[in-house]
């Protein structure tokens, strides 16, 4: 009788651990198992976890209105780098900032950017030209329409010490003048200073550029382009193969080694920008006065005389290495005290 108890209840113990044992392989609607929840994760989108920020300069004015689409659509979420744009003033100040890596790339004058390879010992490069060239002879009442209707006139220039003032130098020489005695060059502080000195009248010839030429025009009509400094250097140029190259993209060298297909990244996002600005005047001179580079009628009138590109690999090497010369044939120091070597020009495309 005592075996018969005991037996009974070993039985329902044994019943009981299997009903629990089954219960604890019910899956709910709620609860995938394991495997199914494997297969979710996997299925979820990508996020953008990895995305490149690069720290970028931009300058007011042409060097910096190629940017204006770019910056747009990287605000946009819509550019696999996010750029955090400095927009500046002064590309002496953008300079050390470069060296330092506080910018990772930065639009600035082609002098400059030579200027700080040799002063960093090549912590600085150059990746791309985005402008060419900006300079123009403006007259007044039609006072001349060319090169040749130079001799005897003053020109009231800014930019002393600068490319401007080689640039200047160079075709004047070249087309046979002596500076000071067949053409005379007056200097003003700044472009603007410029602008006000001959919207006050006594001056018939300047050299300005861009936006500074849309501006007097658009403050007196009397005033008109006579020459384009940029043509006049393309009809020489097989002297030495170089064009006038103004602007380009300088980027921090270490800041290349350790992120190269963020930089071509960026490239292809810049020439897009630069072909957008070109090919769309009116929506992109919205885009450079929203991003507060100039205004939207400036910018109207100047993109198309700002010569935005973006040259790169061989081709930004050609340019820059002729124009390069030019400069350290009328002054060593305003490119650095040196030509720049071949390290000096980056392929980030390849």
């Amino acid at each position: 009788m005592k075996t018969k108890k005991i037996f009974a209840v070993l039985m329902t113990l044994a019943l009981i651990l299997t009903v629990f044992a089954s219960c604890t392989n019910v899956q709910t609607p709620d609860e995938p198992s394991s495997e199914a929840a494997s297969d979710s994760v996997q299925s979820e989108p990508e996020s953008k976890a990895d995305t490149k920020v690069i720290n970028v300069s931009l300058l007011k004015g042409p060097t910096g209105m190629g940017g204006a689409y770019m910056w747009t659509k990287s605000d946009n979420g819509e550019t696999d780098n996010k750029y955090n744009i400095t927009l500046d003033t002064d590309a002496t100040t953008v300079g050390p900032k470069l060296m330092t890596g506080e910018y990772d790339i930065a639009a600035i004058p082609t002098n400059l950017a030579a200027s700080l390879y040799a002063k960093s010992q090549g912590k600085v490069k150059v990746i791309a030209v985005n402008t060419l060239g900006v300079l123009y002879l403006v007259t007044k009442n039609n006072a001349v329409s060319s090169l040749s209707d130079l001799k005897g006139k003053t020109i009231l220039a800014s930019g002393k010490g600068t490319v401007a003032e080689y640039v200047l130098n160079y075709i004047l020489e070249s087309s046979g003048y002596s500076i000071g005695t067949d053409v005379t060059v007056e200097f003003t502080s700044e472009h603007s200073e410029t602008v006000t000195k001959a919207l006050a009248g006594g001056y018939d010839v300047l050299l300005l550029p861009e936006p500074f030429v849309s501006q007097i025009i658009a403050k007196d009509s009397s005033f008109s382009i006579a020459v384009n400094l940029t043509e006049v250097w393309e009809a020489w140029k097989s002297t030495n193969g170089s064009t006038l190259t103004m602007g380009c993209l300088a980027v921090n060298s270490n800041f290349y080694e350790n992120n190269k297909e963020a930089v071509a990244s960026f490239l292809k996002d810049y020439a897009e920008s630069a072909e957008y600005v070109n090919k769309n005047v009116e929506e992109a001179a919205k885009l450079v006065e929203a991003h507060d580079i100039m205004p939207a009628a400036v910018a109207k009138s100047a993109i198309p005389n700002s010569n935005i590109v973006c040259y790169t690999g061989e081709k930004m090497k050609t340019e820059l290495n002729g124009f390069y010369e030019v400069l350290f044939e009328q002054n060593p120091q305003i490119i650095g005290g040196s030509m720049p070597d071949d390290d000096f020009y980056i392929n980030a495309e390849g």
